[in-house]
């Protein structure tokens, strides 16, 4: 194994305005003249079966921290080895999924997200909390809690309408109501997580059939070089972005999801 820490986000930020950053025990940046810094955990199988770990320390771009966000501490995923823990999951592992059989799990990553500071909590919750058989029998079991940018499989009859689909991800966040779906402030540091496999999959977690990460195929060619290189620094595994390989399905906005659920 291959491990290393490039701190350079941080010492940058801290060049610019040491005086104005303040670090909480979760090693998290916070300031209210510089922007949120990050400390981001990357593991990964390279394609010669080398596995390579590395922490990253870069703002926290909605772009990377959908990469990061998905699945809380103790998620349940299901292995050909039988359930295991997120947090004990590591690259070369082979994760059930939904719609391809045994895939081979090729990148880790995590972080810690903080509680806010101030009095105000957040106007919406960062995690969401599902009950246990709240969706049937053993889905989830036990309770699934995910990260601010999990996203659920979900099957709508306007979906074919929407995005020529019978199924789509949808965000978890937007099926809170309060009842099978809690949305959860974070009052301590909280570990999240996200997995890739070769292209975009239906994982399994805690029972419930969610996506494993893929950036999106639109996003990225779009980007420019600084930025791009930036991002893929993250994905040790991959040579250029195409990497990331296909989308089994696509997806839904919060919008299209509210919409459609209530149709």
């Amino acid at each position: 194994m291959v491990s290393h820490t490039d701190p350079a986000g941080f010492a940058a930020a801290m060049a610019k305005g040491a005086s104005a950053l303040g670090q909480a025990h979760d090693g998290t940046h916070h300031s209210l003249s510089q922007p949120l810094m990050r400390r981001y955990e990357i593991s990964a199988l390279t394609p010669d079966g080398q596995e390579v770990s590395a922490t990253r320390g870069l703002i926290a771009e909605p772009l990377i921290d959908e990469a990061f966000t998905a699945f809380a501490r103790g998620t349940l995923f299901t292995t050909t080895e039988g359930p295991v823990a997120v947090e004990d999951l590591y690259p070369g592992m082979m994760l059930d999924t939904a719609d391809a059989g045994p895939q081979r799990l090729l990148w880790v990553g995590s972080t810690l997200l903080a509680p806010p500071r101030g009095p105000e909590p957040p106007e919406t919750p960062l995690l969401t909390r599902i009950s246990a058989d709240s969706l049937g029998i053993g889905r989830p079991m036990p309770d699934l809690v995910l990260g601010p940018r999990a996203r659920m499989l979900v099957r709508y009859p306007g979906c074919a309408t929407v995005l020529n689909s019978d199924a789509a991800f949808a965000p978890a966040s937007s099926f809170i109501d309060g009842v099978a779906f809690v949305g959860l402030n974070v009052v301590q540091p909280t570990r999240v997580y996200h997995l890739a496999l070769a292209s975009q999959h239906i994982l399994l977690a805690n029972g419930v059939e969610v996506e494993s990460y893929h950036p999106g195929e639109n996003v990225l060619p779009l980007m420019n070089r600084d930025s791009l290189g930036r991002f893929l620094s993250l994905f040790p595994h991959l040579q250029s972005h195409t990497g990331f390989g296909t989308m089994v399905l696509p997806r839904l906005t919060t919008f299209e999801a509210e919409r459609l659920s209530a149709a």
